[in-house]
């Protein structure tokens, strides 16, 4: 039993001795291991960061590229956009001359359209583009977006890719061009430029062997619609991202190694290598002295990296947050200020005051893009001037701007800004020697209950709203947003929406209007009167929708609309036997203008003479007069006649009237009303009369209201009479049924 006790009692002491002799060598080793884990996992974050660096390096570079390739695209389309504005009469020749001399060998344009009026007039290079010829943008629905952004906004708008009707895809830069008549600015049309895709890419460098390269319209796409190079997928690699700012939008560029990140670490033969070191166990204090200095060198290293990286951060941060011609921060800043609000003080309300300069496109156009830079320098110095401690000034795009103030008082403070920013910026500037004057418009929001501003994204909008109602008013001067403006905006929206469902949905009704003989009484024609039979609010006159189809462009489309409804009623009439000798329809200078009028026109079944045009006096026949020296002439070749409505209101002159040779002038009501009581006015009507006499020009008279107004007018010589005396405006069923009773009866003699 002892000797048994004995040799346990020394086992346990050989064991513990064992233990203690290897004590060192267990410990190394497990210092060993940890270092080896700690080493390993800074090694792939150290190896990660560098990768992610290297890769952002590379896209910064292509981003740079494709931006720069771009931009020059871009100034090659505006400077053909100004020869066309010089001499915008020119043929397709002139033209492909003009075209041929700017379009550079080195710049991915690879053709050029002109479209007068929207329509594609003229391309260069003719081959090739034939089928391109005729296109009318307002009608193609996969360019019509793009080219009405272009015209409304008064900056190049940059689309794709886009299927070309002449085959093939391509990104499409519209620039819009505007004709100065010494009076004001004349939308021409657009001129677009075809961007070769594949050489766009291939210049810029996004063809890369190591990157896997994605571009979205959006910063974070949802959908493959709004990726349009590499795919979705690639948004959910970590991938690394830059964005190419332009005047005319802005594309996010991420990209990610070619078979993913981490593929050329060492990861593998570092681990093999430090197991071994973990081994050798022999030396552990010098060897885990060892990896604490190499620990140590690498670390400093890492810090040091680690600063570059933050200090590049930061200016690449920089280059994305502020304007590189004027300084200022730029929209993305405005942006971020707005969704990340930091108020002054708890009391303290955000200001929004946009503007925009006047006359901006007129002194580009005249002095050039450096004269326009140099606005745009002096402007943003002037604002900059104005900014106190917590205010902002920002160029947000061409020559728009945004000024950002908090106070406590933000309506004392918002008027007392706008006055001083339209004052500042209608100081003269001096351009290549020359006295300037810009001048601005400013529309003024601020954070207050009263305005119901529910998020600080609308405030924006709300100042959009003032600076239109501002132009609206004249210009050089500030309007502040009121909840009556929004309600306008937004009864103006529900408007708009509803014409263009009630010209697809043929809610537009003619009403008629009999002309009669004045000596006779006989119903020498008809005039059609565009009514909306509006499905809530009723039968509607056209002073409720007419300036909203000349907004939306689409006042064309209602004259063709009536000519159709007049035609139809017309040729039914003539079924029935009534005597109806012509119709007259009221024409649009939009309609005027459109390039396919007159085939239209020639595909008509019409009689010479049964059929007549309306101008209004009020429309500009001065700034139309090139169109209406063409198109006039070719409209009575046609046999269709034409009249002069609401004479002696409108600005134009007798001679501009009278050189189209109108068969007819209608005058205006407010002329033949006070008649009945002023002498004054009958000399005036009178003197009308002997000017159509002269000229075999039949006068006549609308807005008779009375029988006395008939008669009067007759004795005057007027030719024909229209008004409420003798008949109201009404349907066609109704004005068959005034016919018929017409035949039935005897007019009462004058």
């Amino acid at each position: 039993m002892t000797f048994r006790k004995n040799r346990a009692r020394r086992f346990a002491s050989t064991a513990i001795g064992h233990a203690s002799a290897f004590a060192p060598a267990i410990f190394a080793a497990t210092i060993a291991v940890v270092v080896v884990y700690v080493a390993t996992n800074w090694r792939l974050e150290r190896s990660l960061a560098d990768e992610r660096s290297i890769v952002a390096g590379e896209l910064a570079i292509i981003s740079s590229r494709l931006q720069t390739n771009l931009n020059s695209n871009v100034k090659l389309l505006q400077g053909l956009a100004a020869g066309i504005a010089v001499d915008p009469a020119m043929d397709q020749s002139a033209f492909a001359k003009l075209a041929a001399q700017i379009l550079q060998p080195d710049s991915q344009l690879r053709s050029f359209a002109a479209a007068p009026g929207m329509v594609v007039k003229w391309v260069y290079p003719e081959k090739g583009n034939e089928k391109a010829i005729g296109l009318d943008y307002r009608k193609n629905e996969k360019q019509r977006d793009g080219a009405m952004l272009a015209r409304n906004t008064h900056n190049v708008v940059l689309t794709g890719p886009v299927d070309l009707v002449q085959g093939g895809t391509a990104f499409v830069a519209r620039c819009p061009i505007y004709i100065n008549d010494g009076r004001s600015q004349i939308f021409w049309g657009l001129l677009s430029g075809i961007i070769d895709i594949p050489r766009l890419y291939q210049d810029s460098g996004l063809e890369s062997a190591e990157l896997e390269i994605a571009i979205s319209t959006v910063p974070e796409p949802n959908s493959p619609k709004q990726v349009f190079l590499g795919g979705l997928e690639t948004f959910s690699k970590q991938p690394v991202v830059a964005s190419v700012d332009m005047m005319y939008g802005r594309w996010t560029l991420i990209a990610v190694p070619k078979g993913g990140w981490g593929q050329q670490n060492g990861i593998a033969a570092f681990e093999v290598f430090a197991s071994l070191l973990g081994l050798c166990v022999v030396a552990p204090i010098v060897w885990v002295g060892f990896l604490t200095k190499s620990r140590q060198r690498t670390i400093e290293k890492l810090r040091l990296h680690k600063k570059k990286l933050v200090r590049a951060r930061q200016r690449l941060e920089h280059l994305s947050l502020h304007d590189a011609l004027t300084g200022l921060p730029n929209r993305r800043f405005v942006d971020q200020m707005i969704s990340r609000p930091k108020r002054p003080g708890p009391k303290d309300c955000l200001i929004l005051i946009h503007i925009d300069l006047d006359r901006f496109k007129a002194i580009n156009d005249t002095k050039g893009h450096a004269g326009g830079d140099a606005v745009l320098q002096a402007t943003a110095s002037r604002l900059t001037n104005l900014a106190g401690p917590h205010e902002v000034a920002a160029r947000i795009g061409g020559d728009e701007f945004i000024f950002a103030s908090w106070s406590d008082t933000p309506e004392l403070r918002a008027n007392e800004l706008a006055q001083q920013i339209v004052a500042a910026l209608e100081q003269t500037l001096f351009i290549d020697g020359s006295e300037c004057v810009v001048g601005a418009s400013v529309g003024v929001a601020w954070e207050a209950e009263c305005l119901d501003v529910r998020n600080l994204g609308q405030l924006l909008l709300n100042a959009d709203l003032a600076l239109y109602e501002a132009k609206k008013a004249g210009r050089g001067r500030a309007a502040i947003f009121t909840k009556e403006l929004r309600s306008a905006a937004i009864q103006s929206k529900e408007l708009a929406d509803e014409f263009n469902n009630a010209l697809d949905c043929d809610e537009l009704v003619a009403f008629f209007q009999p002309q009669f003989n004045a000596n006779t009484l006989d119903i020498a024609g008809v005039e059609t009167l565009a009514r909306w039979d509006h499905p809530r609010k009723g039968l509607l006159g056209p002073d409720k929708f007419l300036g909203v189809a000349e907004s939306l462009g689409r006042s064309g489309d209602l004259d063709r609309l009536i000519l159709q409804k007049a035609l139809f009623e017309l040729a039914r009439w003539d079924s029935l036997e009534m005597r109806i000798p012509r119709v007259s329809v009221n024409i649009s200078a939009r309609r005027l203008a459109q390039a396919n009028l007159l085939a239209e026109l020639s595909e008509l079944p019409l009689a010479r003479g049964r059929l007549c045009f309306e101008l209004l006096e009020t429309i500009s026949f001065d700034d139309l007069q090139p169109v209406l020296n063409e198109v006039i002439p070719a409209v009575k070749e046609l046999g269709i006649e034409i009249e002069i409505d609401d004479f002696g209101t409108g600005h134009a002159s007798i001679v501009s009237l009278l050189r189209f040779e109108p068969r007819r002038l209608k005058i205006d009501r407010e002329i033949i009303k006070p008649i009945v009581t002023s002498q004054s006015q009958r000399r005036l009507v009178s003197s009308i009369i002997e000017i159509g006499r002269s000229q075999d020009i039949d006068i006549v008279a609308e807005g008779v209201e009375t029988m006395e107004h008939a008669k009067i007018l007759r004795d005057l010589g007027c030719h024909l009479l229209q008004g409420y005396a003798l008949a109201r405006p009404m349907t066609s069923k109704q004005l068959i049924e005034f016919c018929r009773a017409k035949d039935n009866c005897v007019t009462q003699a004058m």
